[in-house]
């Protein structure tokens, strides 16, 4: 199993790089500036290294980026290509969100990019994101690769990573309500925002949307950016010029050139089969743009889709402290969802389980204050037998403790509880019963802490 990030083993250097990330956090704007002129400045001051990357592959959507990117680095490096990846947000260390040709960046190295920058930023207001971005992207520019796959940070149009002027392609994943305050309190609106990265004449894969989505008629605001462009995107569209569907213990895959019966990606829920099936169909758009001889083959794609890595993504935990102090019979899974589309795919996971063993399904749910709960834990509510509820370890944002307690009672939960710790929360569920089923979940930054221990 890979691991999950790079962080030194020596303490004087992770100690400069914690003071390096919180004067960022700290002296550096927080200010979210809705336009990329900041970042555009910066990175002209920096010499531009947006414009001196190896092809770029750039991924928007509100669920489903950091899987569809784990699953697409997959498939290129089954077929013999060096990777750039730039994800966020980081679960345990930063040091997760850069891969330079497939292996994590380094404390040190990380340290030497944000000290440069800092150098020629001269407390200029920028905030955390912007200049972590300008730091992958020296990073990007001075080391060499075949590809490089960048995720979004909150939305699209406006995003810092939309500076990247020619991508061979563009992904949009799921699209549902987030970030509303920046990007819209309407799915036409956010559509909108998240397609802001497509780019004249470049192909552009739309994956599965949601019945809500699909019922906005998202599909046209698409179309309209496409049509708006001086040279039409093409669009690959889930359902349309692409679809794939689970088929009992595999996936369907169908195009205009294939036809694929493949197994399951080794991550779980059915959202991830969608996944998939977008990473599949970039995939191929790569191979074209680089007149690569590789083919869709079943057993390649087989084998590249299941060893995927990407944590806190419904990730069954079995071994740490956490996992060793649960009763035999017990089952501990992870997941960062928090919002509406997240809680449709973890109910049809529970509907999945249910149907499976009927082992009880207790949750243990923190959000940040910024999150519909309601919203996220609707569709839990008929699969669940307990609910317990924390707040986040040092998150200033944490949602009220009470606040949500109280949601959840006029939801319907019949057994909601608080905890003050995850130890706690693990002892007082498996007390309830001789077998059951642990989902933590609602925010990365609640995953971060627990796998940090």
């Amino acid at each position: 199993m890979q691991k999950l990030h790079n962080k030194s083993d020596n303490p004087a250097v992770e100690k400069q790089l914690d003071e390096i990330l919180e004067k960022l956090y700290s002296f550096y704007s927080q200010e979210i500036d809705m336009s990329l002129e900041r970042v555009e400045r910066f990175l002209h001051q920096l010499g531009n290294p947006h414009l001196n990357l190896p092809p770029v592959v750039h991924v928007a959507g509100t669920n489903g980026k950091g899987s569809t990117i784990a699953m697409l680095r997959s498939l290129l490096e089954a077929s013999g290509k060096s990777v750039h990846v730039m994800t966020s947000p980081h679960l345990v260390h930063p040091t997760e969100r850069i891969r330079l040709a497939g292996n994590l960046i380094t404390s040190e190295y990380l340290i030497e990019l944000l000290e440069e920058c800092l150098a020629v930023n001269r407390s200029e207001p920028i905030t955390f994101f912007e200049m972590f971005t300008a730091a992958t992207y020296l990073a990007f520019s001075r080391v060499q690769a075949d590809i490089c796959l960048l995720e979004t940070g909150m939305g699209g149009r406006l995003d810092a990573t939309n500076v990247v002027p020619n991508p061979i392609c563009t992904i949009i994943t799921t699209i549902s309500k987030d970030h509303e305050k920046f990007l819209g309190d309407t799915l036409e609106k956010i559509a909108f925002e998240k397609g802001g990265i497509m780019k004249s004449g470049v192909p552009c894969v739309i994956g599965y949307q949601t019945g809500a989505a699909q019922k906005a008629n998202i599909d046209k605001v698409f179309q309209d950016i496409s049509n708006s462009l001086p040279t039409n995107a093409p669009l690959i569209r889930y359902g349309h010029e692409w679809s794939i569907e689970p088929q009992n213990d595999q996936m369907h895959y169908t195009s205009a050139d294939h036809d694929l019966l493949l197994k399951r990606p080794n991550l779980l829920g059915i959202h991830q089969i969608y996944n998939a099936g977008a990473a599949i169909a970039a995939y191929n758009i790569i191979l074209e743009h680089l007149d690569d001889a590789n083919e869709l083959f079943p057993d390649k794609l087989n084998k590249a889709l299941g060893t995927i890595q990407w944590p806190g993504r419904l990730q069954h935990i079995t071994n740490g402290s956490f996992c060793a102090s649960l009763p035999k019979g017990w089952e501990l899974y992870l997941d960062g969802g928090h919002n509406d589309s997240a809680g449709v795919f973890l109910a049809e996971q529970g509907r999945k389980w249910q149907e499976q063993d009927n082992k009880p399904l207790h949750l243990i749910v923190a959000m940040v204050d910024r999150k519909n709960p309601k919203a996220f834990l609707k569709p839990l509510l008929p699969y669940t037998s307990s609910i317990t509820l924390m707040e986040i370890t040092g998150e200033e944002t944490s949602f009220n403790i009470n606040t949500l307690k109280d949601t959840a009672l006029k939801m319907g939960f019949k057994d909601v509880n608080i905890a003050e710790n995850y130890a706690s929360a693990l002892k007082e569920i498996t007390q309830k019963a001789n077998t059951g089923r642990i989902l933590t979940t609602g925010s990365l930054y609640f995953l971060g802490n627990i796998l940090s221990d």
